[in-house]
């Protein structure tokens, strides 16, 4: 059950699949509880795999200032837009993964992510342009040899056909041991630099607030979730969530489409 007497400084949601419904929309319900966390002196953090780009269509959208943690992790920024974590992959590790799917004819369409940046082959390839559709951002076509050999890129996100991203995934893992891969749908894989993670970007935003994780609720739904839902004071699974998510949780509340980011939240500030 919720610890509806601990008072709760922090809370954590993902995005899609969380506080977004299957229809990439947030819920007047929604939208009214992140708002009455904030005005209670909560902070609420967006946490998504999505580029910062990306997570600002959310935010603007529903007029919330929020703090921010974009590409599964490897960047995060507190309510003011500061900047309080970036560890990103190098331009070298992005090319090699790129070459690695191209030379290998696998079916999954590549792209590449830096904080200002949404790089990839073709925006007439149907993935990208159902993606482009999703966050309500525009992909330029190039290759990773435009970027500055220093640049820092917040991932490369594969797309692939459903139920293709664990086995994809797993060839990757084996193929770039030096990196963090992990699923965060049936058909994306992500891949960010060793160690990078929502939880980890938690820890980043506590410490800068001064604030304990255990004084923190995560929300999510999706296997990138996992590790913040474990670092977090409680964890809270979606309905629609996969087991290992809801087993993972300390709570399961209702799905994404019957505003259960919601009346978790309703139930935290009761």
């Amino acid at each position: 059950m919720f610890e509806r007497s601990h008072r709760w400084k922090a809370v954590f949601s993902d995005i899609d699949g969380t506080l977004l419904c299957s229809d990439h929309t947030m819920s007047q319900t929604t939208r009214e509880t992140l708002e009455a966390c904030i005005h209670a002196g909560i902070h609420v953090t967006l946490a998504s795999s999505r580029s910062p780009q990306g997570i600002e269509t959310v935010r603007g959208s529903c007029g919330l200032r929020t703090a921010v943690i974009a590409f599964g992790g490897a960047l995060a920024f507190d309510e003011q837009g500061d900047k309080v974590l970036e560890r990103g992959l190098s331009v070298a590790q992005a090319t090699a993964v790129v070459s690695y799917l191209e030379q290998s004819h696998l079916d999954a369409s590549w792209n590449v992510f830096t904080p200002a940046r949404w790089i990839v082959a073709s925006r007439r390839d149907p993935r990208i342009a159902h993606e482009e559709e999703v966050v309500k951002v525009t992909a330029q076509e190039g290759t990773t040899a435009e970027l500055a050999d220093d640049a820092c890129v917040g991932k490369v996100l594969l797309m692939c056909e459903a139920g293709q991203s664990q086995p994809l995934a797993r060839q990757l893992s084996a193929a770039f041991p030096q990196l963090s891969v992990c699923t965060s749908s049936p058909i994306l894989v992500e891949v960010n630099a060793m160690g990078v993670s929502k939880a980890d970007a938690l820890r980043a935003l506590c410490a800068h607030w001064g604030i304990g994780t255990e004084d923190t609720l995560a929300l999510g739904d999706g296997d990138n979730d996992l590790e913040m839902l474990r670092a977090a004071g409680l964890g809270v699974a979606m309905g629609n969530a996969s087991a290992e998510v809801r087993r993972a949780a300390g709570f399961v509340t209702e799905d994404n489409d019957h505003d259960g980011a919601a009346h978790a939240l309703q139930a935290l500030m009761a």
